[in-house]
């Protein structure tokens, strides 16, 4: 019961995906249930998720309860070769190297970030608009695109392959591509290498410690090419993997309580009784605080970038590669409060906009404004706009 319980909810995800990728029906369903967690749901976000939560979901119960195939001839000849033994680690060993190989991941995406805005000479505390004639991509520190064009790009190939075209609605990044370094491809091989060790990280779990894993590891996944180490999707896949692996006994436990179920309660009362014993200044206690500690990091640390950025002046924006005169620009420009704009050393155009915008509002309506008119342009951000009456563009 248990094997087909999740297969079948896996194979309804995958369902799901097939769906959405080939109409927009589920739209007015999906995104707003998948928005609360990925930070800004769209229809490749949508796809993705229930692709890999799906999968999570079949292969976990493949490899762990399919005694068949367990049993075949091709897996029984994995077994027998030396490399296999990276298959019988510990479930949190797994989370470990897991939670090493996210971590490294997302900073160096940080710092490709920062190699990105060397080359190009601008600020670090900018976002960045690449614009090509089909597509626009954006990409900042607080919410990383950076390794998204890679992934994009390998999508595009898979999909070319299969003799389909990319959906419309899906952004790919595909603009970035001529501005992120070569470095950044590295990602087309640590996403499968992650997506292997955290589903063996799912091996003997209790159901509520594997489902909290399972859409843990799959926002985690899709937050570390899509928003980057500050976005929501990535917090939810570092603090999940945190919960398994200090708070599994406790999380079973409450779920259990929760929904009274009498199996997974005999399982773990023996543990919750000795973590109870445990003294509140003891080094056992502390440790089941760490995945909230490390959260609460995680949120001082992208807000402290987000005000140590922000220019609560003006907004700059540098019009990159700029194909119209400075006077046609200034004329696109018209609708908007402008301070000052001028050529600079560069033979970009610099332009200081009023701060009463709103920031996403702003950087939304300057695509529109900009296009055809530049390759790309990097907008300062400032994080007190959020807080003000919106003036309308």
């Amino acid at each position: 019961m248990k094997i087909d319980r999740y297969t079948r909810i896996g194979i309804i995800f995958i369902i799901l995906a097939i769906i959405i990728f080939f109409t927009d029906v589920l739209n007015p369903f999906i995104r707003p249930f998948t928005n609360l967690f990925l930070m800004g749901s769209s229809k490749g976000k949508d796809i993705l998720f229930f692709t890999i939560l799906g999968l999570f979901l079949i292969l976990s119960q493949l490899f762990e309860y399919n005694p068949y195939f367990k049993g075949s001839k091709v897996i029984q000849k994995i077994k027998s070769c030396k490399i296999s033994a990276i298959f019988n680690l510990s479930k949190n060993t797994y989370i470990k190297i897991s939670l090493v190989i996210f971590l490294a991941t997302a900073i160096f995406g940080l710092i490709l970030e920062l190699i990105l805005r060397y080359q190009i000479g601008i600020s670090p505390f900018t976002t960045f608009v690449a614009m090509n004639p089909d597509s626009v991509a954006t990409t900042s520190i607080i919410h990383s695109h950076i390794y998204k064009s890679s992934i994009g790009s390998g999508i595009i190939y898979i999909l070319s392959n299969l003799s389909l075209g990319v959906p419309t609605g899906i952004n790919t990044g595909d603009a970035l591509s001529q501005y992120i370094p070569n470095l950044t491809n590295i990602i087309l091989v640590i996403l499968p290498i992650l997506f292997l060790t955290q589903l063996a990280s799912l091996k003997n779990r209790l159901g509520p410690s594997r489902i909290l894993l399972t859409c843990a590891s799959t926002c985690g996944l899709i937050g570390i090419f899509d928003g980057g180490l500050f976005s929501v999707p990535c917090g939810i896949g570092i603090y999940g993997m945190l919960i398994a692996y200090f708070n599994e006994t406790d999380f079973d436990y409450n779920c259990a309580k929760l929904f009274r179920n009498k199996y997974i309660l005999e399982k773990v009362e023996g543990k919750m009784e000795v973590m109870k014993s445990h003294k509140i200044l003891s080094y056992s206690t502390f440790k089941r605080f760490l995945p909230h500690l490390f959260l609460i990091l995680i949120i001082i640390l992208r807000l402290s970038v987000s005000l140590m950025g922000s220019n609560t002046e003006y907004y700059e924006v540098n019009i990159m590669n700029p194909t119209a005169t400075l006077e046609e620009i200034k004329s696109n420009l018209i609708d908007y409060s402008i301070l000052s704009i001028q050529n600079n050393d560069n033979n970009n155009i610099l332009a200081h906009i009023s701060p009463e915008y709103n920031e996403i509002e702003l950087l939304n309506s300057l695509t529109e404004s900009l296009d055809g008119k530049s390759s790309a342009y990097s907008m300062t951000w400032n994080f007190y706009s959020y807080f003000k009456p919106n003036n309308e563009i």
